[in-house]
């Protein structure tokens, strides 16, 4: 299992988080082993690990008599998951990886980051953290114009919580040591000074004029990645500018509704931040008085043409 013996970075966070570009970012790095596409080699193995810490679970509990724990042990399945994670990187990198550092990415890691350190047990972890509202913005404008992704605020709401939490959730039970978050904002005002410390934490030494050349060959203006939407470039240099442009009223309540109590912990919102106007209370009162009506208008029609069922006696 030599390759597995190299140190490997996993970079995770929602999707339209920043997790591409920072991707890109540590690439440059010469001791760095880095492919362009999304491989999921480890959120295959983690889906299966689920499923087989499912089915050993029933089959423990004596409620089921089904799948691969009725042949393998736990410590088989593990090895191996990890023999095809070691096949998986030699094919994709053709077996020649002289790098010291091998470096993977995929929002979807975010849920499988115990596989990943049960597979990769000295693997380090790079979480990148992006303000919700401007996830949503940037999530449903990717679905408009790239056809993938939520297209309405409740999906880019629940997205962005669920990986984000998970993520934190399981980040800091390994400790400083193997997890680091970084957000996005961070590496946009200050992009030398937040890469130095993420090649500190990656125990990768690097001079500042690389780190300087790095930032400016990967600035917006130059190489915008990941089908990044053009029309809100003019928008990032105002903190805040995006969402309140493009969020509607509507959205941004909702986005509260579902999310406020992260936004306010992570520190990107007070509460009550969705009402840009004195008059946003009201019309949201409004609504929301108009929503509970048309629930239970809709309910008492539903009710009222579905046939009633006779108990039939015997």
């Amino acid at each position: 299992m030599a390759l597995l013996q190299n140190q490997f970075l996993f970079i995770v966070g929602a999707p339209r988080s920043g997790t591409t570009w920072l991707h890109r970012l540590l690439a440059e790095h010469p001791d760095v082993a880095a492919l362009e596409v999304e491989l999921s080699l480890l959120k295959y193995l983690g889906d299966w690990e689920v499923r087989f810490q499912r089915e050993k679970r029933l089959l423990g509990e004596g409620r089921s008599k089904h799948g691969l724990p009725l042949l393998y042990s736990e410590e088989e399945f593990l090895a191996g998951s990890r023999q095809l994670a070691e096949l998986g990187y030699a094919r994709a990198f053709q077996g020649q990886v002289k790098s010291s550092h091998i470096l993977d990415k995929h929002p979807g890691y975010a849920f499988h980051i115990p596989t990943i350190t049960r597979l990769i047990p000295h693997c380090k972890v790079i979480h990148i953290i992006r303000d919700g509202r401007e996830v949503a913005v940037s999530m449903m404008s990717a679905a408009r114009r790239l056809g993938f992704g939520a297209d309405e605020i409740k999906g880019a709401t629940r997205d962005w919580a669920r990986h984000l939490r998970a993520a934190r959730t399981y980040g800091k039970e390994l400790g400083p040591l193997r997890y680091m978050e970084v957000r996005y904002e961070d590496l946009m005002e200050q992009p030398e000074v937040q890469l130095r410390q993420l090649f500190a934490f990656a125990d990768l030494p690097v001079e500042d004029a690389a780190i300087a050349q790095i930032v400016d060959a990967h600035h917006i203006s130059k190489n915008q990645v990941s089908g990044g939407d053009t029309t809100l470039n003019e928008l990032r240099e105002s903190p805040g500018a995006i969402w309140r442009t493009r969020l509607s009223l509507v959205e941004r309540w909702t986005m509260e509704r579902m999310a406020g109590d992260l936004l306010n912990e992570l520190g990107y919102s007070n509460r009550g931040w969705w009402a840009l106007g004195p008059m946003d209370r009201y019309r949201m009162a409004w609504y929301s008085m108009v929503q509970k009506v048309r629930s239970t208008l809709g309910s008492a029609w539903h009710s009222a043409r579905t046939p009633v069922v006779k108990r039939l006696e015997p």
